[in-house]
C-alpha cells in the first residue's frame, strides 16, 4: 500500500505529442494519467514532469491538468540518469515514488529500476502507463515487479492516498473517480 501522502512524489514520464498517438491504448492512458495528477494536486504532492528531448512538449491534455510546470529535459531514457531529475527529485525529501508514462518497456521501466536501487519505493501505475506495443508494456509490468516495484491502479493509488471517507479531500478525490 502507499504510504503516507507526506512521502511521495508524481513521476509523470514523458507523455509527449510525438509519442503519444502511437501508444496502444493511449486515450485510457492519458485518462487516468490526468486524473491522478488532478488528485495528486489536491493532497498537494510534488508532480515532476520529464520530457524526452526531440519528442515535442507534454500532450496539451495533461499540461491543463499540469497547470503551470516546468519539465525536466532529458536524453537517459531512466528518468534517474538525468541530474536535474535526480536534484529535483531529492528536494522533495520524499520516498515513494509513483510512476506514470510512457514508454513500459523503456523509459518507465529503466526509471523505475534505477530509483530501486536508489533506495526509492516505487509504485508503477499500470492503468497509466504504455508502450507502442501491448507486449512490451506487459514484459516491462513483470520485468519491474520482478526488481521491486509495486503495481496498482489509477484509482488505487487515489483511495490509498485518502485513506478514510473522512478524509477533508474526500469529496474532491469523489469526482474525479466519477470523470
Amino acid at each position: 500500500m502507499i504510504a503516507d501522502k507526506e512521502k511521495c512524489v508524481l513521476v509523470v514520464v514523458d507523455v509527449q505529442e510525438k509519442l503519444a498517438p502511437h501508444i496502444s491504448g493511449i486515450d485510457e492512458i492519458l485518462k487516468n494519467s490526468k486524473k491522478l495528477i488532478k488528485a495528486c494536486r489536491i493532497f498537494g504532492l510534488p508532480i515532476i514532469v520529464t520530457e524526452q528531448k526531440k519528442l515535442g512538449n507534454t500532450v496539451e491534455e495533461l499540461q491543463e491538468a499540469l497547470g503551470e510546470f516546468k519539465p525536466i529535459e532529458k536524453m537517459t531514457f531512466s528518468c534517474a540518469r538525468e541530474e536535474k531529475f535526480v536534484e529535483e527529485l531529492e528536494k522533495t525529501g520524499r520516498k515513494v515514488c509513483i510512476l506514470i508514462g510512457i514508454e513500459a518497456h523503456i523509459c518507465i521501466a529503466q526509471t523505475a529500476m534505477d530509483l530501486i536501487e536508489m533506495g526509492y519505493d516505487v509504485h508503477v501505475v499500470v492503468d497509466a502507463i504504455g508502450s507502442r506495443n501491448e507486449l512490451d508494456k506487459e514484459i516491462a509490468v513483470q520485468k519491474m515487479i520482478v526488481a521491486g516495484a509495486i503495481p496498482t491502479t489509477t484509482e488505487m493509488v487515489m483511495y490509498e492516498l485518502l485513506k478514510s471517507a473522512e478524509a477533508k479531500e474526500f469529496k474532491d478525490i469523489l469526482k474525479l473517480v466519477k470523470e
